[in-house]
């Protein structure tokens, strides 16, 4: 009897080590071939922020305030080819790569554009603990404390405002000052972006009480969308619901 439960435990214990052998080997790929700054290169999709509407695999709960596309259109940023061209939903898992198209064995993947999906770590003003998957709807270059360049669109904003106030605020951060960021560049040459849920009225920085994010520094990138996997999400969703995280 003593030597067979010997044996049961012997076999557990092969078990979990092959369970561990395994998540090691995919966290490694993953982070040798997709690059993404996550433990796991997946993230479930808790909110209806992304959802198009008519899917027939997703949804649940959702509601489409539709117009995305002209939204977009409307600040001659062409949706033609844009990735998740057909949104994303509550439940759904997305399978993430790097966000800046570097620290992967091959660049398979270049360096985020106005138009990708992104996940984005928040800010101090903000409430919320789970980071934030949204598109880039505009692009800021900053080069040594001052706005180069724009792509896409400021939405609310305007470049004296981004001189004046939020590259302000980054540069506090690196300086030693009051920090509204967690994360943050450590000098004077990043890219802040402007981002939108496409089923959002507003972008971010906009809307209300002045929105729900400050600009994203490059820093908060963790990820970027690359492939949706409809309903598995949910299972993170319940666990969370299980075991608050």
């Amino acid at each position: 009897m003593e030597e067979k439960l010997i044996e049961e435990v012997k076999g557990w214990v092969r078990d979990l080590v092959e369970v561990f052998v395994v998540l090691a080997v995919i966290i490694i790929l993953s982070k040798i071939f997709l690059g993404a700054n996550l433990l796991l290169p997946l993230v479930a999709v808790t909110s209806c922020s992304m959802y198009h509407g008519g899917s027939l695999l997703s949804g649940a709960g959702c509601q489409s305030h539709s117009g995305w596309d002209g939204w977009l259109d409307g600040r001659n940023i062409s949706v033609d080819g844009l990735p998740f061209y057909y949104g994303f939903s509550k439940g759904d898992m997305i399978i993430t790569v790097t966000p800046d198209g570097g620290g992967v064995l091959l660049p398979l993947f270049p360096e985020t554009a106005v138009g990708d999906v992104v996940i984005y770590n928040r800010d101090k003003l903000h409430p919320g603990n789970e980071p934030i998957i949204h598109r880039v709807v505009g692009l800021v270059r900053v080069s040594d404390w001052r706005v180069e360049g724009v792509e896409g669109t400021l939405a609310c904003l305007t470049i004296e405002g981004f001189n004046k106030t939020y590259i302000r605020h980054v540069r506090d951060c690196v300086e030693g000052g009051e920090c509204f960021y967690r994360d943050y560049p450590d000098s004077g040459s990043f890219n802040l972006y402007i981002t939108k849920g496409d089923n959002n009225p507003y972008p971010d920085q906009c809307g209300p009480n002045g929105g729900i994010a400050l600009p994203v520094n490059e820093r908060q990138l963790v990820a970027r969308g690359w492939i949706r996997i409809p309903y598995l999400g949910w299972l993170k969703i319940a666990l969370n619901e299980i075991i608050p995280l």
